[in-house]
């Protein structure tokens, strides 16, 4: 019998909690009866959050957290063995972006992401680890994304993203024979705080490039944060969950496709145009009747006038 993918009475610990996925992730825990600790630097949106689920009759509380400072690990974990002496579930969510190329990047920036989306999750593995242990079979999911997989244009957030990935399948390594699972989920595009505040064209342009032509919701990117959590994933430890509607294994090819179905439209926009125009003064191009292969009133016919335009289409900026 397959396990099902709910976590009734199960304690759940979530970083980056406050808002975008994490809040989508400390909903779906909760709803399915989960003890959820929801954490985040961001105490008014946190403890909101917590508040309008407890009046649902849901059990979250907010706990104040920087994942970079270990004493704020320290303090959370002394606090969940003392309240309950186990978790259940640790999801590391709390991440950054600095949107900036390599030249650009400060090493004040490159410092800052590395802190938050790698060594905020070393340290609540760490911290962690021996209240899993007590509640084994358990299980920690961490959040990278598809810049963990291939290379995104800012290369703090992809570096910390890989890294986080490398620090998953090491992990997963370690505490296996304690029975702690451990995996990574990798979205793509999420409709979050986080990815409106991307420069203008960002998310248009994801769409283009991911096979199923739009960007995740929050909820769905939850879904398989619950999904790893569960018994139902039992047998997954060290695995990178790709949940990004196609963009890593097809949407080079997507593209493509794409690129060359708007190449073949111009051509033909290219040779109906000529044609049309040699049809109304009543002249004949001489080219298309020495290339056509057919002669005179050969298939061919004017194909190299659109391969032309499709050519420079394809070369001039403004058609980008």
């Amino acid at each position: 019998m397959i396990a099902n993918t709910s976590v009734p009475r199960r304690i759940v610990c979530v970083t980056g909690a406050a808002r975008g996925l994490g809040a989508a992730i400390v909903r779906d825990f909760a709803r399915q009866g989960a003890q959820v600790h929801a954490c985040d630097v961001l105490e008014q949106e946190g403890g909101d959050l917590a508040g309008a689920l407890r009046a649902k009759g849901l059990d979250v509380s907010f706990r104040r957290l920087d994942v970079t400072q270990e004493c704020d690990w320290k303090a959370l974990s002394e606090r969940l063995a003392t309240e309950s002496g186990r978790l259940d579930v640790l999801v590391n969510n709390a991440g950054i972006i600095i949107r900036k190329p390599l030249a650009g990047t400060t090493r004040e920036d490159w410092d800052r992401a590395l802190a938050v989306n790698v060594t905020g999750a070393f340290l609540g593995m760490k911290h962690c680890r021996a209240m899993l242990a007590r509640a084994a079979p358990s299980a920690i999911v961490n959040v990278s994304s598809t810049a963990g997989l291939i290379a995104h244009g800012d290369p703090s957030y992809t570096a910390s993203k890989w890294a986080l990935r490398g620090l998953t399948k090491s992990a997963a390594l370690e505490f296996a024979p304690q029975g702690i699972r451990v995996n990574s989920v990798h979205p793509a595009t999420i409709a979050t705080p986080l990815t409106q505040a991307a420069p203008a064209g960002h998310i248009a342009a994801n769409r283009h490039a991911i096979p199923l032509g739009r960007e995740a919701s929050a909820e769905e990117i939850a879904a398989v944060v619950v999904f790893l959590a569960s018994e139902a994933a039992s047998f997954m430890t060290g695995s990178e969950v790709a949940a990004d509607g196609g963009l890593t294994t097809g949407g080079v090819a997507h593209m493509r496709s794409q690129f060359q179905a708007g190449l073949a439209e111009v051509a033909h926009h290219g040779a109906s145009v000529a044609r049309d125009g040699r049809e109304a003064d009543g002249t004949r191009d001489p080219r298309s009747i020495r290339d056509s292969p057919r002669g005179e009133h050969g298939a061919g016919q004017g194909l190299h006038d659109g391969a032309g335009d499709a050519r420079r289409a394809r070369d001039d900026p403004g058609t980008r």
